[in-house]
């Protein structure tokens, strides 16, 4: 499995409580996040294979969205 820099597994849980970390629970990256994770049959324990500069990328500019940048 892949890791993140921070050490932690590259998954979509631990990928969800970085962006409510930083971002907040009601941002749409997070909420995003959510969705996936309902969608997914492994749910929060699912492997994310994307690059991490790429779900960054994803997620910053889901929130940016938001914000109107």
């Amino acid at each position: 499995m892949k890791t993140l820099t921070t050490g932690q597994d590259s998954t979509l849980g631990n990928y969800r409580k970085l962006t409510a970390s930083v971002l907040g629970d009601d941002s749409p990256a997070t909420k995003h996040l959510d969705n996936k994770i309902l969608e997914s049959p492994g749910g929060e324990n699912e492997e994310v294979l994307a690059d991490e500069g790429q779900m960054l990328n994803l997620l910053l500019s889901l929130h940016a969205a938001k914000e109107g940048r």
